[in-house]
């Protein structure tokens, strides 16, 4: 059978089809560095990172092999021992910044284990900020979030209404806040407030 070359892909203007692309150490080392280079990130999570560039490099999408585990183990030690993965840095950077964003502690362990925190550090990091604060972190996630939305004290004056009061209780409990600390911050003055924000 004679093959028309002139419909071979080379001769159509586009590539021949590759193989799939080699990884090596070196590869997820530059990966990894890349990353990090743009995002912040625990242990678990870079880990995660790598584990889905080998499968994007791979035929199939094959789970890594043991030998690029291994590989995995070594380049994520080596950015744990030269500080650019923390994860006790990390979690009180996620921390403070989810308080200011108004999350509850509950939200933000949630958050931290969905990072790949590790529980005993999540906790410390959470003990730590309440310790450092002159309020406890619910307080301050909540009074941050009233001002966001623009409930309570920053609400509009044409806005006070029964019905406004009960979908903001609402709104707030459905974010996760208790019903006493919600009664408290939508009863509390703007200077009340304010001096509880983070």
């Amino acid at each position: 059978m004679k093959i028309d070359r002139a419909d071979t892909p080379k001769a159509r203007g586009g590539r021949a089809p590759r193989g799939p692309k080699k990884v090596s150490e070196a590869y997820l080392e530059r990966a990894a560095l890349h990353y990090l280079g743009r995002f912040s990130s625990t242990e678990a999570n870079l880990r995660a990172v790598l584990e889905r560039k080998i499968k994007r490099r791979t035929m199939e999408n094959a789970p890594p092999t043991d030998e690029q585990r291994g590989w995995i183990d070594t380049v994520v030690a080596k950015c744990v021992r030269y500080g650019y993965v923390d994860d006790a840095a990390y979690a009180r950077q996620r921390v403070e910044m989810l308080v200011r964003r108004g999350k509850p502690t509950r939200m933000i362990t949630q958050d931290l284990r969905y990072k790949g925190v590790p529980e005993a550090i999540a906790t410390a990091a959470l003990r730590e900020f309440d310790a450092e604060a002159d309020e406890d972190a619910d307080r301050q996630a909540a009074a941050a979030y009233v001002r966001r939305r623009r409930f309570g004290a920053f609400r509009r004056a044409d806005r006070n209404t029964e019905d406004k009061l009960e979908k903001e209780k609402a709104a707030m409990m459905r974010a996760g806040f208790s019903y006493s600390l919600v009664k408290d911050m939508l009863e509390a003055s703007e200077d009340e407030l304010m001096a509880m924000l983070p």
